[in-house]
């Protein structure tokens, strides 16, 4: 399918609040969407993913009875009928570090942060759709907490893991993001602006990984971050 055929591209939209709810769909089907369905949390987004064929789910995180992360852990741990490879899009206010950090380990496909323009929603859905359906973190989704906590404490910085040691091979100090390369290994936690935590140290860097992290830029403290790279990579 062409990546961008809008008339072709299932979308599952889920979002508790219905005014909201029905505004983006309307903006999604006036921009050429033809085919979106709406889910008003992710019991009812379940059920749609067990009976029709969703190429794209465009979730919002804090609902009820079943929020945005309990969602996608379920799509990525094949709960659902749908394919783990779904595209996932998290709709965010990225104040909320412990949700960023859990939707990064879930491998979303993008984020859309609110409030919402047309032009940007279908930036972020060709961006997903078009992302290689390809997922890397599988081993660590059973442990991703779907719990949910928008009170002050959850925006204040984590307690500091033990720094991994420095090993004995090729490492460096990036200065900037785009330094960063596939199959890296970050020896220090990558942490937001307010001193949480966005990917724990020992986190092996992917292509996916990389795109979320220049969409979160923004809101990305990065600096003195210890980068390892296995010597067979330096090899020319």
């Amino acid at each position: 399918m062409n990546t961008f055929a809008k008339s072709l591209l299932s979308i599952l939209v889920v979002e508790d609040h219905p005014f909201s709810r029905e505004a983006f769909v309307s903006m999604l089907k006036r921009t050429g969407f033809e085919n979106v369905k709406a889910a008003e949390d992710g019991e009812s987004a379940v059920a749609i993913l067990n009976t029709d064929p969703i190429d794209l789910v465009i979730t919002d995180i804090n609902m009820p009875n079943q929020n945005g992360i309990e969602l996608i852990k379920k799509i990525r741990t094949s709960q659902t009928k749908s394919s783990q490879y779904t595209s996932i899009i998290a709709v965010t206010t990225l104040s909320d570090a412990a949700t960023i950090s859990a939707c990064m380990t879930l491998e979303v496909d993008a984020f859309l942060v609110k409030p919402i323009s047309v032009k940007e929603a279908q930036q972020k859905i060709l961006l997903a759709i078009s992302e290689p359906k390809e997922l890397y973190q599988q081993h660590l989704y059973a442990d991703i907490s779907t719990e949910i906590s928008l009170s002050p404490k959850n925006l204040q910085p984590e307690t500091k893991q033990p720094r991994i040691k420095e090993v004995s091979c090729h490492f460096f100090i990036p200065a900037t993001l785009s330094e960063l390369k596939s199959e890296m290994t970050i020896l220090d936690d990558i942490e937001l602006s307010n001193g949480s935590c966005l990917l724990k140290a020992g986190t092996l860097i992917n292509q996916k990984l990389l795109r979320r992290l220049y969409e979160l830029s923004e809101v990305v403290q990065f600096g003195h971050i210890r980068v390892r790279v296995d010597q067979k990579d330096t090899v020319t």
